[in-house]
């Protein structure tokens, strides 16, 4: 099997997340559009592999919101629906808002101190506007993780991680992106960072977790506006 990934060949994973992390590379980059059928002989003659391995593949992007299996009908790109997008960001906001609780009261020595390299970075950011919005996504994100790790609550973190590969969430900072794209909203960011990790310092675990909440849900409501915003400009072109 020689075909390549983003970030070189594929290495030595289970043959069908080969495959899977190959094809959702695909996707994520438009080659394979949504809608369009995902045919298990196309793919086993392309990877140089039995239709197992494919079907299995297959199973793998459908956990992760890829590929959509129909019955009698096989798989196919899963088609983007805004309110597909809303309902993560919803569902993310509430535990990422238990997890920021339960990192303030465990107050574990490091959070605080890790937590602030990042927030100064996006705050660089808001003030500089020196990185893209995809760039200020990721450290973001990675601020959310950090504070799930802290929390020490395994169950949420396994969660989180797993909504956070989804497709969805991954195809919202595809091209054109849909948050941090104004100086504005940066702003806005930073200043959630900024008094998320005041409560955190200050032990205020009930704040924290309200602020965690109003942080993603801020992303989601700025990320449906922007869809909407694109929608209308791609019909009058």
């Amino acid at each position: 099997m020689d075909e390549q990934t983003a970030s070189g060949p594929i290495c030595a994973l289970p043959l069908p997340q080969q495959i899977a992390d190959h094809l959702g590379h695909r996707i994520m980059h438009g080659e394979l559009v949504p809608g369009s059928r995902l045919k298990e002989e196309e793919f086993a003659e392309r990877y140089d592999v039995s239709r197992g391995p494919v079907r299995e593949a297959f199973r793998i992007l459908e956990r992760r919101g890829f590929v959509e299996i129909v019955p009698r009908h096989g798989a196919r790109v899963r088609v983007f629906d805004p309110a597909d997008l809303a309902a993560l960001f919803s569902i993310r906001a509430v535990l990422f808002g238990l997890a920021a609780r339960q990192a303030t009261e465990r107050a574990e020595p490091g959070l605080v101190e890790a937590l602030a390299l990042r927030v100064a970075r996006l705050r660089r950011s808001a003030e500089k506007m020196d990185i893209s919005p995809r760039e200020h996504a990721v450290i973001a994100g990675d601020n959310q993780h950090l504070i799930a790790r802290y929390s020490a609550n395994r169950p949420l973190l396994r969660m989180l991680e797993e909504l956070t590969g989804r497709a969805l969430w991954r195809m919202a900072w595809s091209d054109p992106p849909l948050d941090f794209t104004t100086r504005v909203r940066r702003q806005q960011s930073a200043r959630f960072w900024r008094d998320l990790l005041k409560a955190i310092k200050a032990g205020d675990a009930g704040r924290a977790e309200g602020i965690a909440r109003a942080l993603l849900e801020a992303s989601r409501d700025h990320m449906i506006a922007a869809m909407a915003s694109h929608r209308v400009l791609s019909a009058a072109e």
